[in-house]
């Protein structure tokens, strides 16, 4: 399964919609980079699980497609996400999102979530 393929980020979805932080760690590099949204960015694998971890704690279930992407070169790819999360509340938003992989060695060394959860985390209507 070659980084950046459609079968990797199937793969790389479904580690995420497992909620386990441990399952994503092997697809980044020791010292990348992960941007998500207008966060600053988690730094390293310690970053990543500091991060991650704490949004997964601010949802109660989390699940992708991926619609379309593209990999215009064996270092990056770019993938449309359509993403259902389960707020804790019990309530399902679906939205939109982008994701850039800048790829090393296989692994993601820049990883950029360009999406607003906003909807996720506001209060109940």
């Amino acid at each position: 399964m070659t980084a950046g393929s459609p079968e990797w980020l199937a793969a790389f979805t479904a580690a995420i919609d497992t909620r386990d932080v441990e399952q994503l760690i092997p697809y980044f590099t020791p010292d990348a980079s992960f941007t998500f949204g207008n966060n600053p960015p988690m730094q390293g694998h310690e970053g990543i699980r500091a991060g991650i971890g704490a949004f997964y704690s601010g949802i109660a279930g989390i699940s992708h497609t991926v619609p379309h992407s593209h990999q215009p070169s064996p270092e990056v790819s770019v993938a449309e996400f359509v993403t259902t999360y389960t707020r804790l509340d019990g309530d399902a938003v679906t939205l939109p999102g982008l994701g850039v992989f800048e790829l090393s060695d296989g692994l993601i060394h820049t990883y950029r979530v360009y999406a607003d959860v906003t909807p996720v985390f506001a209060p109940a209507a």
